[in-house]
């Protein structure tokens, strides 16, 4: 999949004495392009091979990554149900006459 890169953004790493920190700049009308169905932008935060333009250290790109909820839900579920009755099966079969102690 190609990278999206995500224009009127910007990132900056500084050095404080605290440790580093990142300054970032979004221009709020050039990320509405990039939003999804629910009105959010999930982006990636790269770390640039060289200081760019206006010394910006790291760069986002657009995250499309999405679970398929619905083939790992019923899945999950699923193999949860199955343990569980395995489980019952296992408890169902044992007396006081099997305790050891």
């Amino acid at each position: 999949m190609a990278k999206t890169y995500i224009e009127g953004t910007s990132c900056k790493a500084v050095q404080w004495q605290f440790g580093e920190f990142y300054n970032i700049s979004i221009n709020l009308e050039k990320l509405q392009q990039y939003a999804n169905e629910k009105g959010y932008v999930n982006m990636t935060m790269s770390k640039r091979r060289e200081v760019w333009q206006y010394w910006d250290t790291h760069y986002f790109t657009l995250n499309e990554w999405s679970p398929e909820w619905g083939n790992w839900w019923s899945g999950s579920n699923q193999q949860q149900n199955n343990n569980q009755a395995q489980n019952n099966q296992w408890w169902d079969n044992i007396s006081v006459e099997d305790i050891p102690f």
